[in-house]
């Protein structure tokens, strides 16, 4: 016999070797007689051959399911292809779509004061929100201006009320008087001082000097009489002042007012005093800082 190579390849040669010897042959023809005598063509109703035959059905679904598995394959490969080809195109479209807007925005015009809106629902909104805000804006001054011409109103008429006012109490305040008349004065003058808004008389009641007037001399019998603040007879002494009318009334003579600015009431409410009392009466009115002189040989207001 030959003796066996290393290699695969001459296993052919050394089974035609087996064969061509004779006990290999002998061997091969025992071997093939044991294979006839025990193939036997299954019956149907024996186990074993319906078992190869379960066993061929189940092999045929076998290789029918690997090759349904396999067209499944087939076919899942080629959706998700078919699907990566569909994800590109998206994605290439979206890019497109990207770059034209970038493209419109350059082309926008824009304002370094004001940023551009990119909605714009979002610019209408607010549009409409600062007419909104104007509107309010307007009805609040329109609310103002009637305000302020309804306060406008209302201090025209009160400045008409404090017109009528003033021009009723200078009607109050107008003095209506006669001018002396050009006559011959049968009466002695009673001379009195009106300032500070009291009553200086230059002799009281008693005949005496009133202690409430400064007199400084001049020369002879010459005199200022000065008076004294807070020294006079108040209006308000009524009695006292009708003591001095009663005695200027007795020693037959006539009242000779002297008045100051400051003492025009005084002389209203004197006024009728005297005239109550019966008296004649005339007037002269000085200055604010004039000092009155008297003398026997002056002149007194004659009496109205």
């Amino acid at each position: 016999m030959r003796k066996l190579r290393p290699h695969s390849e001459e296993s052919i040669d050394l089974l035609l070797d087996t064969i061509c010897d004779v006990f290999g042959g002998f061997v091969f023809i025992a071997c093939l007689l044991a294979l006839l005598t025990n193939h036997k063509t299954p019956t149907p109703d024996d186990p074993a051959g319906t078992s190869g035959m379960q066993g061929r059905v189940l092999a045929e679904k076998l290789e029918a399911a690997k090759s349904e598995l396999a067209g499944l394959q087939k076919i899942n490969e080629k959706n998700k292809s078919l699907g990566q080809d569909k994800l590109q195109t998206l994605v290439h479209e979206r890019d497109e779509l990207q770059s034209t807007l970038d493209r419109l925005r350059k082309q926008q015009p824009t304002n370094s004061d004001m940023a551009v809106s990119k909605d714009p629902v979002g610019d209408l909104n607010e549009i409409r929100s600062e007419v909104k805000a104007l509107d309010q804006r307007h009805a609040d001054a329109k609310a103002r201006k009637e305000a302020a011409e309804k306060k406008g109103r209302d201090l025209a008429a009160q400045i008409q009320s404090i017109r009528s006012k003033i021009t009723a109490e200078d009607e109050k305040h107008v003095e209506h008087v006669r001018f002396p008349k050009e006559r011959e004065i049968t009466k002695s003058a009673m001379n009195v001082v009106l300032k500070y808004g009291a009553i200086y008389p230059l002799v009281d009641s008693t005949g005496e000097k009133y202690s409430g007037l400064t007199r400084i001399p001049k020369g002879g019998e010459d005199f200022d009489a000065i008076p004294k603040q807070s020294e006079g007879i108040a209006i308000t002494d009524t009695a006292t002042i009708r003591r001095v009318l009663a005695s200027y009334k007795r020693w037959g003579g006539y009242v000779s007012l002297n008045v100051y600015p400051d003492s025009f009431e005084t002389f209203r409410a004197l006024k009728a005093l005297i005239l109550e009392a019966g008296l004649d009466y005339g007037f002269d009115v000085y200055p604010e800082h004039f000092i009155i002189t008297f003398s026997p040989k002056g002149t007194s207001p004659a009496p109205l």
